[in-house]
């Protein structure tokens, strides 16, 4: 099993620019400013496998940080501020595919440390993901395939996290905390704009110490 690593924040340079680009992507979502999001969303996850290769996580890991990469993408495109709410779904289900990689990922990587579906945990994690499930299915069903299908991924994480230890159990709670955000968004805030674009600025926020605290749980060095 892996322990839980306890580091400052900044403890080496290669955390310190990735906190740092992370700050600055959730500063630019909730400005919103998207020419600042395209030149420092991409660096995140590249920062974060770089530190994790450095740190000897499970190959697994960094290779999953390629698919949150594609993701980050996919999810700053154009599509991700369309006025049509159907079109930011399609765009998200596009997003959650890439992004279900990493979750894969991180399932294998924890799995292999000893980390297991205990059944409290899993119980406690259903009714999100019923919920999710259920209000994309009543109020946006285009997004029914990220939030059911990516959400089932998400949920299966985080419960394995919270087996791992609680550095991994923190990040895999805010991870579901991000993502319900976003549905959050595209269900609830589309006639909001203000709200919206803050809302995003939580997401990133939340996102970015989501996956650092996920990665310090599977890291064996600090």
């Amino acid at each position: 099993m892996f322990g839980s690593a306890k580091l400052s924040p900044f403890a080496h340079p290669l955390r310190t620019a990735y906190l740092t680009a992370g700050a600055a992507s959730a500063v630019a979502a909730a400005i919103p400013s998207d020419r600042v999001t395209k030149v420092v969303k991409p660096t995140l996850m590249p920062l974060l496998a770089a530190d994790a290769i450095r740190r000897r996580a499970p190959l697994s890991v960094a290779l999953g940080l390629l698919g949150g990469l594609a993701g980050d993408v996919i999810l700053m495109g154009k599509d991700s501020r369309s006025p049509s709410t159907q079109t930011r779904a399609a765009n998200l289900n596009k997003g959650a595919a890439a992004f279900t990689l990493n979750q894969v990922a991180y399932h294998v990587a924890l799995a292999k440390a000893g980390a297991r579906i205990r059944k409290l945990p899993a119980l406690a994690r259903l009714p999100i993901w019923v919920g999710g499930a259920g209000i994309a299915a009543a109020l946006l069903p285009k997004a029914l395939p990220a939030a059911a299908g990516y959400g089932a991924a998400l949920a299966l994480t985080s419960t394995l996290a919270q087996d791992a230890n609680p550095t991994a159990a923190l990040g895999g709670n805010l991870f579901i905390l991000s993502d319900g955000l976003i549905l959050q968004r595209l269900t609830l805030l589309k006639n909001f704009p203000r709200l919206d674009a803050l809302t995003d600025g939580a997401v990133m926020a939340t996102y970015v110490l989501a996956q650092l605290f996920l990665v310090d749980g599977m890291c064996k060095k600090v």
